[in-house]
């Protein structure tokens, strides 16, 4: 039997809970798929409520939240994390705070037309000078 080659591959992952994460200062949304339904969940959508607005299946969404290799269209990612109320770099790295209101509303404002975006200038300035 010379040549005869054994392949073991074994798991050393440690897994630790939620409560263990969260005592040593880390999170528990470790994964792309953990952290939009934390996300989604903050925002009080269903995954058939964030399909819908993001114009995709709710079988995806799920998908999405629980197997760690599909990998999401950039396009996916940004509509997926303003409808969510969080930041792209939220969801793919884990990076920043969970729901970043500034950065959302500079997201929505850069889409806006150069009319609307007048208005917004107009009434913030009124708020200032308040």
């Amino acid at each position: 039997m010379a040549g005869l080659k054994i392949r073991f591959e074994m798991d050393i992952t440690p897994k630790i809970t939620p409560q263990q994460y969260s005592e040593c200062g880390l999170s528990e949304h470790l994964t792309f798929g953990s952290r939009l339904k934390a996300a989604r969940n903050k925002a009080g959508l269903n995954q058939e409520a964030l399909a819908q607005r993001v114009g995709s299946s709710k079988g995806y969404i799920s998908e999405l939240e629980t197997n760690p290799d599909i990998r999401p269209s950039a396009e996916l990612v940004m509509k997926l994390s303003e409808e969510v109320g969080t930041t792209v770099e939220f969801l793919m790295r884990g990076d920043g705070e969970k729901a970043p209101i500034d950065a959302a509303f500079f997201r929505s404002y850069q889409s806006l037309d150069d009319s609307t975006k007048t208005k917004l200038q107009g009434i913030l300035k009124l708020l200032k000078d308040q």
